[in-house]
């Protein structure tokens, strides 16, 4: 099946994750009501904060004032607590907007709690905001059988009465930076009406809406979508929420998950302008207008679409919406984390190169692949729970996350990317890099030079890292002779490895010139250069020779992000 669309909207109800790197330094939220505010049941507010990297100093404010401060090292996790003052009760003006501001990377988990009513959102760093975000009309009327054909419209969107207001979806608007800032609230259909605000540095804003509108301001915003008790089957009731993805950051192809979820499955299509699609017959969406499309067979085969422009889409089904990874969007290394013991994941991965998936250091081992149809892409689905890495050493793969509620419901979404860029030695958090020295020194002066620039002299110890260093060479056109890392012992005349600080005496992987290495009193260090072939041959030379440096920073990866301690934050989520 072929859809073509133009502009849609995105939205993730029941949400664990988007399709962007959800990990930053600066994070603004606030907390949505859950459930009626004259509740019985208290209400538990949380902010979980994860840091990546040791030494990592992290800030919480509020309204300028600091709430909470501390030191994280990595995999450690903080847990900051909330007055039920915080939630967003009323459609008007509020101060409480939280931040959270780390020296280091960070991933910033909010929960909240009350009665049986439990939802978790990851908080998108304030790189991902952005100035234009469009909200779908979800409150669908009896009628809208009679539009799409449709007789059975799923429960998410069986609009029920709360707090005050017959609207049952709000938008909560916050100003993400230190500033004022103007805002615009447009309705493209329906009857809820325009709203024109201005808001002071970090200010929150909410409204209702019950139709399709777009958010457009000044400066960076972030947009919630959120019900404080959506109605589920059996007529239960639980809080939903979507950090609604800006339009810089949607895709154009896709790949839908293959999923067992229940026969009631549909594609969730919205537009600002006028739409195309091909199932059996062409049909056209107007303007700004949302459509169902039955969408069977999911569990069978994994189908691509292609959309004529950049945009965001989900699957629905009774009680869940899924968004779906843009190709575009794929990342190399994700982290999953579960809630309960009742996980499951999905990995999507291109045909012929499924065996490279890897969960933590092992390979995903699997015969249930499933080809999707003309898609150039495979889908499986496998349970899992805990805290994992999910990555492809030479290939960008898809990762989604999912459980299920107490009724049965599939809830999730993306996991989190943590890194882009494919590396053969598992989740890269920090690529190499390089930085030539601005004249020629002697190895010795060399050496100190990249010491004082917290870096060290090139060091292919290994094929992958000689690859790495040539290829960086060949991209800047180098090919005058460059001091490598190696030199032999004053007292042993055994080579080895200086890399900073640090002597390593395993000279396992050699790449010697013809005659090389030669006679120590000769040549003490080590060089080479970069032919029009891109051989790099490594040569025996004095060490009192002067050739420009360049210096290396080795490959950094997330190598504790599986342990017990990110463990321990996954038991403490519903704690």
């Amino acid at each position: 099946m072929l859809v073509m669309l133009s502009v849609v909207v995105f939205m993730s109800l029941v949400y664990q994750g988007l399709s962007v790197v959800s990990y930053g330094t600066d994070f603004i939220t606030t907390f949505p009501e859950n459930i009626a505010y004259y509740h019985t049941n208290d209400s538990m507010t949380t902010l979980k904060i994860t840091a990546f990297h040791n030494h990592t100093v992290v800030k919480v404010t509020v309204n300028y004032t600091l709430v909470y401060g501390t030191t994280l090292d990595s995999g450690q996790i903080q847990n900051v607590h909330f007055p039920i003052s915080f939630k967003q009760y009323n459609f008007k003006h509020f101060l409480h907007c939280v931040r959270v501001v780390g020296t280091s990377r960070i991933v910033v988990l909010w929960i909240t709690k009350r009665a049986d009513s439990i939802q978790t959102n990851v908080v998108q760093p304030i790189k991902n905001l952005g100035y234009f975000y469009s909200i779908p009309a979800l409150n669908y009327s009896k009628d809208y059988s009679k539009v799409t054909g449709l007789r059975n419209i799923p429960y998410p969107f069986a609009p029920i009465s709360i707090n005050r207001t017959n609207n049952t979806f709000r938008l909560i608007i916050i100003n993400a930076e230190n500033v004022t800032n103007y805002v615009s609230v447009s309705i493209i259909s329906g009857f809820s009406p325009n709203h024109s605000v201005s808001l002071n540095p970090y200010e929150v804003y909410q409204v209702y809406t019950n139709s399709s509108v777009s958010v457009s301001s000044v400066r960076k915003v972030a947009v919630l979508l959120t019900h404080p008790c959506m109605e589920t089957p059996g007529c239960g009731c639980n809080m939903v929420v979507s950090q609604v993805l800006t339009s810089n950051l949607w895709g154009d192809k896709f790949v839908i998950p293959a999923l067992s979820i229940t026969n009631a499955i549909w594609l969730h299509v919205s537009s600002l302008s006028t739409v195309y699609f091909k199932e059996q017959n062409l049909r056209s969406l107007n303007d700004f207008w949302s459509q169902l499309i039955p969408f069977p067979y999911l569990d069978e085969e994994s189908p691509s679409i292609n959309a004529d422009s950049p945009t965001p889409l989900w699957i629905v089904s009774p009680g869940s919406v899924i968004e779906i990874i843009p190709i575009t969007m794929f990342a190399a290394c994700y982290l999953v984390l579960f809630n309960s013991t009742e996980g499951e994941i999905v990995v999507i991965a291109e045909k012929g190169h499924e065996g490279g998936v890897h969960i933590d250091h092992d390979p995903l081992e699997s015969p249930h692949w499933k080809v999707g149809h003309n898609s150039g892409y495979s889908s499986v689905s496998m349970s899992l729970n805990g805290t994992h890495v999910i990555w492809h050493p030479t290939l960008k793969i898809g990762v989604y996350m999912f459980e299920r509620m107490n009724g049965g419901i599939l809830y999730g979404g993306t996991a989190i990317p943590l890194s882009e860029e494919p590396d053969p030695h598992g989740c890269l958090d920090k690529p190499a890099k390089f930085i030539p020295g601005t004249h020629p020194m002697t190895w010795p002066e060399s050496h100190q030079y990249c010491l004082n620039e917290t870096y060290q002299l090139l060091t292919p110890n290994s094929t992958d890292a000689q690859t790495q260093m040539v290829d960086w060479l060949f991209k800047h056109n180098y090919s005058d002779d460059v001091w490598i890392g190696l030199r032999r012992s004053l007292l042993t005349l055994d080579w080895y490895w200086q890399a900073g600080h640090e002597s390593i005496h395993d000279v396992s992987y050699t790449e010697w010139a013809y005659e090389h290495p030669g006679d120590p009193w000769k040549a003490m260090c080590a060089s080479g250069n970069l032919d029009s072939n891109k051989n790099f041959f490594w040569k025996s030379v004095a060490c009192c020779m002067k050739m420009i440096p360049v210096c290396y920073k080795e490959s950094t990866y997330f190598k504790d992000l599986a342990s017990e301690t990110l463990d321990a934050f996954v038991s403490e989520i519903l704690s």
